[in-house]
């Protein structure tokens, strides 16, 4: 439906804000704009008036900004270029009895959630025990920055692994068992399953290096000497 203007000519002027349904988000001249209808302008029986409206941004440029598209059918707020019913600005979105907002408030206000339609989200928590970031894929991997209790960093995975980071170490663990832990003292590698380590040459310096169990070698080359309580110098075994 066209905009009404009535019989003499003249345009009224629609100062302040309005609700509008967004109908369409494929700007035709690409200039920004989504389709709204204004479900209150119109004849009874015919109230199906729409128009293009200029979607506003915190930050708009040349190839970049802030770009958050409304969905189809979402409720917007729409204010008027000069009162000029054809020049629709949405200048911002509004929940209603349909439409929910993704966190239910609370007197204490800590969450800021930025949540999309798959149910990815980004949310600032400013609790008291300390702010905390935390980004969610729709299917569960997850990205945790905690400055609470000294502080800590994690990343994890739907499927189970995870590396987590505090003021005293460094895990990477899988899903299975297997782990890697670092500390300002140790590193400590736990498998849980054969462990391989291919390369053409590794080089261990240690002052003291310990193994336990079967140590199985095609040669070994002692450059100094061996001590074993059961070495033979004649034939060489180690015990």
């Amino acid at each position: 439906m066209s905009m009404p203007t009535p019989a003499d000519g003249s345009a009224p002027g629609y100062f302040g804000v309005y609700p509008a349904l967004v109908t369409d988000l494929v700007d035709p001249d690409s200039l920004g704009r989504v389709e709204v209808r204004f479900p209150w302008l119109g004849a009874d029986g015919d109230r199906d008036v729409r128009a293009w409206a200029t979607l506003c941004s915190p930050y708009a440029d040349d190839q970049q900004g802030l770009q958050i598209v409304p969905e189809v059918d979402s409720q917007v707020v729409v204010a008027f270029e000069a009162g000029n019913l054809r020049r629709p600005y949405v200048i911002g979105c509004a929940w209603n009895g349909v439409r929910s907002q993704p966190e239910a408030p609370t007197d204490a206000n800590d969450l800021r959630v930025l949540k999309t339609r798959s149910g990815s989200s980004l949310e600032f928590d400013d609790g008291a025990a300390g702010a905390k970031i935390t980004v969610v894929t729709s299917n569960g991997n997850k990205v945790v920055l905690d400055d609470g209790s000294g502080g800590s960093a994690e990343v994890r995975t739907a499927s189970g692994h995870h590396v987590t980071m505090d003021q005293s170490q460094l895990t990477v663990s899988h899903a299975l068992g297997c782990s890697v832990t670092l500390t300002a003292t140790a590193v400590q590698v736990n498998g849980n399953v054969q462990v391989t380590v291919t390369a053409p040459m590794v080089s261990v310096s240690a002052p003291m290096t310990t193994f336990s169990g079967v140590l199985q070698a095609t040669t070994i080359i002692a450059t100094t000497s061996v001590v074993s309580p059961s070495y033979s110098p004649g034939v060489g075994n180690i015990l």
